[in-house]
C-alpha cells in the first residue's frame, strides 16, 4: 500500500525526523532496526544503561513508533531511567504509515464479512482503503515484533506496557479487551472509537468478565476534533469516548484511569500523554 497521497492533516504527511536517535541521553542508549515481517517495519529502541535488574527491565511499545519517537525527548527518558521503550513504526520515512495503520489498528468485523474469515474489508471511512486486520497485527506484534525488539535484551515479561494514540489507540483498547494478557498494561491514548464506535462497542459487551484486570490509562484532550471537521475546536473531551471508557469499569471489569489533557487538540495528546504514560509503564 502507499501513503503517498496528498490529502489529510498536514502532520499526517509530516517527515519523521527522529532527533531523538542523534542526542546526547545518559540515561538510555538509542537505536533502531528494520524487522522484514508484514509490511515491514522499523523499531526504534530505547534500552536503559546498565545492568538489567533480576526480573528484566519493564518495556513500553509505542504504536506509530516513527511519530512517538518524533515526540520523545532526552527529557522524557530522565524521567524513567529503568524503562526500555520500543517504537513500532513502518518502514517509511514519514511519521504515520497513514494506509498501513487504518488496515493493522482497526478491528475484524466479522459480521459484516459475513462469518469465518480474516475480517479484512474496505474502509468505511476512507475510500480506498482497506480495514480490519488487527487481529492479524495484535500476532504480530507479540509474536516476531517483540522477539525482535526483546533480543539480547533482559524484559520483565509481566510487566510490559502497549501505548497507542488515535487509531493506535483503538487498537490498543481492542487489544486490551479481545486479549487482555497479552500486555500487563495498556494506555489508549485519544483512542478513535467514532471509526466504529458500534463495533468496539460490541467487542467490549462480548468481552469475557476480568476478575484480575490489567491496568488502564486513557487520556484525551479537551480541544480534539475529527479531521475535516467544520467549526471551532470542542471545549471538554470526546463525550462519546468518556461514555465509553466509563462502561469498561461494568463489563467487562477494567479500572481505568482516566486524565483530561486540558487545551490539547488531537496531534499534540501524543506529546501530552508521555509524561502520564512513561512513569505509568515503569511503575
Amino acid at each position: 500500500m502507499s501513503d503517498t497521497g496528498k490529502t489529510g492533516p498536514d502532520h499526517a504527511r509530516k517527515p519523521a525526523e527522529l532527533r531523538i536517535l542523534s542526542a546526547d541521553v545518559p540515561s538510555h542508549t538509542l537505536s533502531q532496526k528494520r524487522v522484514e515481517t508484514g509490511p515491514g517495519h522499523r523499531l526504534y529502541l530505547a534500552v536503559p544503561r546498565g545492568a538489567a535488574p533480576a526480573g528484566g527491565w519493564p518495556v513500553l511499545y509505542l504504536l506509530d513508533g516513527n511519530a512517538a519517537f518524533d515526540f520523545l525527548t532526552p527529557g522524557h527518558l530522565a524521567m524513567v531511567p529503568g524503562l526500555m521503550l520500543v517504537g513500532v513504526g513502518y518502514d517509511t520515512d514519514r511519521q504515520f504509515a497513514r494506509e498501513r495503520r487504518t488496515l493493522d489498528f482497526t478491528a475484524p468485523d466479522y459480521e459484516a464479512t459475513g462469518g469465518p474469515g480474516d475480517g479484512i474489508r474496505p474502509d468505511h471511512v476512507h475510500e480506498g482503503r482497506l480495514a480490519g486486520g488487527a487481529a492479524q497485527f495484535l500476532d504480530r506484534l507479540t509474536g516476531p515484533l517483540r522477539a525482535a525488539a526483546e533480543e539480547g535484551v533482559a524484559v520483565d515479561p509481566a510487566r510490559r506496557t502497549l501505548w497507542g494514540h488515535s487509531f493506535g489507540g483503538l487498537f490498543t483498547l481492542y487489544a486490551a479487551l479481545t486479549r487482555p494478557r497479552s500486555f500487563a498494561r495498556f494506555a489508549a491514548i485519544s483512542p478513535s472509537i467514532w471509526w466504529d464506535e458500534a463495533l468496539i462497542r460490541r467487542i467490549a459487551a462480548g468481552a469475557a468478565p476480568l476478575e484480575d484486570p490489567p491496568e488502564l490509562l486513557v487520556a484525551l484532550g479537551d480541544r480534539e476534533k475529527r479531521t475535516g471537521a467544520g467549526g471551532p475546536p470542542p471545549d471538554g473531551p470526546a463525550p462519546a469516548t468518556m461514555d465509553f471508557v466509563a462502561g469498561l469499569a461494568r463489563h467487562p471489569g477494567f479500572a481505568p484511569r482516566v486524565h483530561v489533557l486540558p487545551g490539547l487538540v488531537h496531534i499534540e495528546t501524543i506529546a501530552g500523554s508521555l509524561p502520564l504514560a512513561l512513569p505509568f509503564a515503569a511503575a
